[in-house]
């Protein structure tokens, strides 16, 4: 007879999943890590609990499958909470596993007593402990949980006595049968909203991350392409629509300046798109009447919807798709010269004030120009995020990975790490600042350990860019945002990384081909000129 932690593992494994990333505690994540052994589910050690919960976080945006973390009870569970909250606000499903005590001890121990249900609630979209009579329950509904509607991260409290003790046979997994209203082209609801789409001149199509999570890429495509809408895309939904597609119009962050497409549009379609995903919180700018395509309504009072379309984003294009006519309104290069002017937005840039570092718009150039097509880059929070927004083109979906919603530092490492486990034909390489790289240098060592071949580029800039460049517009002093000089290719190379540092475009150039022909890890401590943002 196995015990509920291999009830836990087998329902795991029943889903799918083959990873389990965590750092673990001594008690129930013990239990688990042997339990998911004789499932052949691989456990991977990460040096920080939410850098664990980043990479199981990656894993569901990637397998579109719940990714599991594993933590220890108290300090191991607070230590996640970052990571829990980028996954919420990624719209990534995964579990949170966490050790807890039992519960006659928990009621009178006081060290490393926290109400981690509590703790956690606010940043999953469920938080509950399991019992003998729940285990299997409980882990069913979880992974459910994770993925319905919109995904996100569940968490779930194990109690070491609980995931030690004998459990019954699991029965026969029984076929699920669910109904969902879909959508067709003979609803009259379809009807009414494809006449509206008929009647504009303009529309501009908005596309959020809930189409490459729900994997809807192809209906998208062909519904764009039936109507001729230029496109605009969030960052993490980057190459959704391919950057060099003819109706592909650049990157949409909602809080710049008007973009020209926007302007001149007269409705907007909004498909998978999430208010979390605008880059700065404020009230929606726009005044033209707005169609909402997506999983659920909208709930959370910034947008103004005229008309909802709410049910499988895929469906609901494939209905619409047929009944639709080309817009009348677009001259038929708009988008792509909207996309060149985004791009060439960050090209006018000030010439070094040394000559001896990297502009990073040109750094960014020589990244794509180098890197493969189907190239997976993943960013960290920073100005460099801001400029890889709109210089770097995205030709396929899910290969601009970042932390869009909660906009974490740290997780372009990581995130790169899952990606190269799971995508290890593909270049992976992590686009990073110095702030950010500090923060997660020690998954250097998980990258070496698990031969995961991926480079990082280190914008070596020497300070928190977005902070300093705040204060200066503010008239402040330039406090708290510098750091002292660091050598991160020597860093790197005591973890035993290949490693250069490099200062102009045709060294890094060089320098990044091999890196990406070689097969162990490597990073690149570009010295970039701060002047040049």
């Amino acid at each position: 007879m196995g015990t509920y932690a291999d009830v836990i593992a087998t329902l795991l494994a029943e889903a799918g999943i083959s990873y389990l990333f965590g750092m673990p505690g001594s008690r129930a994540s013990v239990e688990l890590i042997e339990a998911a052994r004789k499932q052949d589910i691989r456990y991977v050690l990460s040096n920080n609990e939410a850098a664990a919960a980043v990479m199981a976080a990656t894993y569901g945006v990637l397998e579109r499958r719940p990714g599991v973390c594993s933590t220890g009870v108290g300090p191991g569970a607070t230590n996640a909470v970052n990571g829990v909250a980028h996954a919420y606000l990624e719209r990534a499903p995964m579990l949170l596993l966490t050790d807890r005590y039992p519960d006659p001890l928990y009621r009178y121990l006081p060290r490393q007593r926290v109400d981690q249900e509590r703790l956690f609630r606010p940043v999953t979209k469920g938080s509950f402990p399991i019992a003998p009579d729940s285990v299997e329950r409980s882990v069913r509904r979880a992974l459910q949980l994770a993925m319905e509607g919109r995904p996100g991260p569940v968490h779930l409290d194990l109690p070491d006595d609980v995931l030690r003790s004998p459990a019954p046979a699991l029965p026969p997994p029984c076929p699920v049968q669910r109904w969902h209203g879909a959508a067709s082209a003979e609803s009259a609801a379809v009807r009414r909203l494809a006449a509206v789409l008929n009647e504009a001149a303009r529309p501009l199509v908005l596309v959020g991350l809930g189409v490459n999570r729900g994997g809807c890429e192809a209906p998208l495509q062909r519904f764009v392409e039936r109507l001729q809408a230029p496109v605009l895309c969030t960052i993490s939904a980057k190459g959704t629509l391919p950057d060099d597609h003819p109706l592909c119009g650049g990157t949409f962050l909602g809080s710049e300046a008007p973009h020209p497409l926007l302007a001149a549009s007269d409705l907007l379609i909004a498909v998978g798109f999430d208010v979390v995903e605008l880059f700065e919180p404020a009230p929606w700018p726009y005044s033209q009447p707005l169609v909402n395509i997506d999983v659920v309504p909208h709930a959370d009072g910034i947008l103004r919807p005229a008309y909802e379309l709410i049910g499988d984003i895929g469906t609901s294009l494939e209905a619409l798709t047929p009944l639709l006519a080309p817009c009348r309104g677009w001259e038929g290069r708009l988008a792509r010269a909207a996309g060149a002017a985004e791009r060439g937005s960050c090209a006018s840039q000030p010439a070094p004030a040394t000559g001896k570092r990297l502009l990073p718009a040109d750094a960014i150039r020589v990244m794509r120009d180098v890197l493969p097509r189907d190239a997976i880059l993943t960013t960290d929070a920073g100005q460099h995020k801001v400029f890889a927004s709109r210089l770097w083109q995205s030709y396929a979906p899910l290969t601009y990975l970042t932390s869009s919603g909660l906009g974490s530092m740290g997780v372009a490492l990581p995130i790169a790490i899952v990606a190269k486990l799971l995508r290890p034909e593909r270049a992976v390489v992590a686009l990073t600042g110095d702030g950010g790289f500090l923060m997660r240098v020690g998954e250097l060592e998980t990258a070496r350990r698990e031969n995961a071949a991926l480079v990082v580029v280190v914008f070596n800039d020497g300070c928190l860019n977005l902070i300093k460049m705040k204060q200066e517009r503010q008239g402040y002093a330039v406090r708290g945002s510098q750091f002292a000089p660091v050598d991160f290719a020597k860093v790197a190379a005591g973890f035993g990384c290949r490693a250069a540092r490099v200062a102009d475009a045709a060294t890094l150039h060089d320098v990044l081909q091999q890196a990406v022909a070689d097969h162990e890890p490597w990073v690149i401590d570009a010295l970039i000129d701060p002047e040049g943002y």
